[in-house]
């Protein structure tokens, strides 16, 4: 079959999150099943591989009132074929999101990717949408292209990464930027919380839905963490499907990563990957330390990735016997914080406010174990890549979390990480001195990191449940 998949983001050429290594890994993933696969994104200012791009053509599109320029650029990467939508005045900017015309600059988009499929013909079988960006393309097919012969038997999927985040705006946009009658508004199709809400749009005109997590599907239809959309998803909830992500075991592999000091896999890292603790130690300002165990954070410095629980218990982490690095940015109310324990306790904690791939390979590598405690987590890559490296993670069960991380059960000898269930600091200071305690029986120790690194978490089975949705659909 053929799909396409429109996208603000995707790997290799610009990245902010987890949805572009998602849109990284997927197609190449269904394309080594035999299917085609194409890739629809902005052709950003900061895109890397910019002089990979070969022109294809331009055309005029309408957004709303606005005649507008579009571009097309066109390049190959593993297989898949990536589809640039260029527009200086909306893309050629620093970053990818952020600007008081987001709403704008996508309408531009999803007005784009649907004139595309007609100027090139690549008309799909799937048209695969992720998150608010993308979101009225589904209401823009239904309502207007759909009539057209060309566009004809489309079946449109969406994909929710982060229902926090819906693209909810003023409801005059609805006909400024998109050109559509206020009666979709004023029906409730497009109307969520008194404001135009484009990922409500998007779950009521697609015809399947799914999401990045068997457990975040479930989630979301609750009131805790439905962000207001539980109502039309409990309505849609025979075609809402949660399938967890993988990630690409050829690129995150610490047998060939470039980023780390030595490389390792399941026969050897019990040698091995102390080298890279001990120089993770030294790269960081610690006291090199073979045997104490080193706690690894990856992360954003927000509200939903824990922050809260981490501080209110890290000067009674810092009387155990342990060390600390943490690497990332965000919120000044976390930074400023961290900033004061990392000084009191620079022998023990390492604080790097800061983006560095490199050093976030070096930590996945090095540390013994990772802390992920979030307070929510559609799916996360984080932990996957931990277990990946060998590195035990410790998680609160919601969401991907829940379902790629299977707790220790020192009984049977089961399990690759640890887990609590409350957004509790409580609880989470009790896993980890369970996890330091069972650190200090080797034999235990050994056994977990042997099975995190046997864990599967590649694309191939998630792959493949995309697949049966996709051919539900045609069939």
């Amino acid at each position: 079959m053929r799909i396409v998949f429109a996208t603000s983001e995707a790997n290799p050429y610009i990245k902010s999150g987890g949805l572009a290594d998602v849109l990284g890994s997927l197609p190449k993933a269904l394309v080594q099943k035999g299917h085609e696969c194409i890739v629809v994104l902005p052709k950003y200012q900061d895109m890397k591989l910019a002089d990979t791009l070969e022109y294809v053509t331009n055309y005029d599109i309408w957004v709303g009132w606005r005649k507008c320029y579009c571009g097309v650029f066109k390049a190959e990467y593993d297989g898949v074929t990536y589809y640039f939508i260029d527009n200086e005045q909306y893309f050629r900017r620093p970053g990818l999101y952020g600007y008081d015309d987001d709403n704008e600059r996508f309408a531009f988009f999803d007005f784009a990717v649907l004139e595309l499929l007609s100027h090139i013909d690549v008309k799909p079988d799937i048209l695969h949408l992720h998150d608010w960006q993308t979101a009225m393309i589904a209401t823009l097919y239904k309502e207007r292209y759909a009539y057209y012969e060309y566009y004809q038997g489309i079946k449109v999927v969406f994909t929710i990464h982060n229902i926090a985040y819906q693209g909810k705006c003023d409801p005059a946009l609805l006909s400024d930027h998109f050109g559509l009658d206020n009666y979709l508004y004023y029906n409730g199709n497009c109307r969520n919380d008194g404001c135009f809400n484009m990922m409500k749009a998007a779950i009521y005109y697609s015809d399947i839905i799914t999401t990045v997590s068997p457990t975040y599907a479930k989630e979301i239809l609750t009131d805790s963490f439905g962000e207001g959309l539980q109502n039309i998803l409990q309505m849609r909830r025979h075609d809402l499907y949660g399938i967890l992500n993988g990630i690409d075991y050829d690129t995150i592999n610490p047998a060939t990563d470039p980023e780390i000091v030595e490389h390792f896999d399941i026969t050897n890292v019990d040698e091995k990957k102390v080298i890279n603790k001990l120089a993770l130690q030294k790269e960081c300002g610690l006291p090199e330390n073979k045997d104490v165990p080193l706690i690894g954070i990856v992360t954003r410095l927000t509200w939903q990735k824990g922050l809260d629980l981490i501080i209110n218990r890290m000067e009674e982490l810092m009387k155990r016997d342990v060390q600390v690095v943490i690497l990332g940015a965000g919120d000044q109310k976390y930074e400023e914080p961290l900033k004061g324990i990392a000084a009191y306790h620079n022998q023990k904690l390492s604080l790097n406010l800061k983006y560095d791939f490199g050093l976030s390979c070096r930590i996945y590598a090095g540390c013994d174990m990772f802390l992920m405690p979030s307070l929510f987590e559609p799916c996360g890559l984080s932990q996957m890549m931990s277990l990946r490296y060998g590195t035990i993670p410790i998680v609160r069960e919601t969401g991907g979390l829940k379902d790629s991380v299977e707790p220790y059960n020192e009984f049977n000898n089961t399990g690759d990480g640890f887990s609590f269930t409350n957004y509790n600091a409580h609880e989470m200071m009790d896993i980890i001195d369970y996890a330091l305690k069972v650190y200090q029986d080797k034999e235990q120790w050994q056994g977990l990191v042997h099975r995190a690194m046997e864990a599967k978490l590649d694309w191939d089975k998630s792959a493949d449940a995309y697949l049966k949705v996709f051919n539900s659909l045609l069939d």
